[in-house]
């Protein structure tokens, strides 16, 4: 992955957007637990998988993919939606808001809040 993205011309840290990317994937897919009002056993029942497996998804420790990442939703009655949106690398960098205007959840980040995901979209 580190190829591609030193063409863009930018300081990116590809580790970062992965990481991101694989945490806003699991926030969505417990999101739509909540919402579906079901447990992780029950999750796991609706995917035909073990509870361990449910775990380490929703963890970190397993490599997330779309295709599980479909499953899991689809097991809450959700499906995935995807959308582009520019990465935004100001760390760090304190901004101040004219009075009244209130920054994005998101400012400062690549990823946006879990908050912001209406209808579990994922940014990638």
């Amino acid at each position: 992955m580190h190829q591609w993205v030193k063409h863009i011309g930018s300081q990116i840290d590809a580790e970062v957007l992965e990481e991101s990317a694989l945490a806003m994937a699991q926030s969505t897919i417990q999101k739509a637990i909540n919402q579906a009002n079901i447990s992780r056993a029950d999750l796991a029942r609706n995917m035909e998988c073990n509870r361990s497996f449910v775990s380490r998804m929703l963890s970190g420790s397993h490599n997330l993919t779309i295709k599980t990442m479909a499953r899991a939703l689809a097991a809450c009655g959700f499906e995935v939606r995807f959308e582009t949106v520019p990465i935004m690398w100001n760390w760090g960098v304190a901004t101040a808001s004219p009075p009244g205007e209130a920054l994005p959840d998101h400012t400062g980040s690549a990823m946006p809040s879990v908050s912001e995901t209406v209808g579990l979209a994922v940014s990638v």
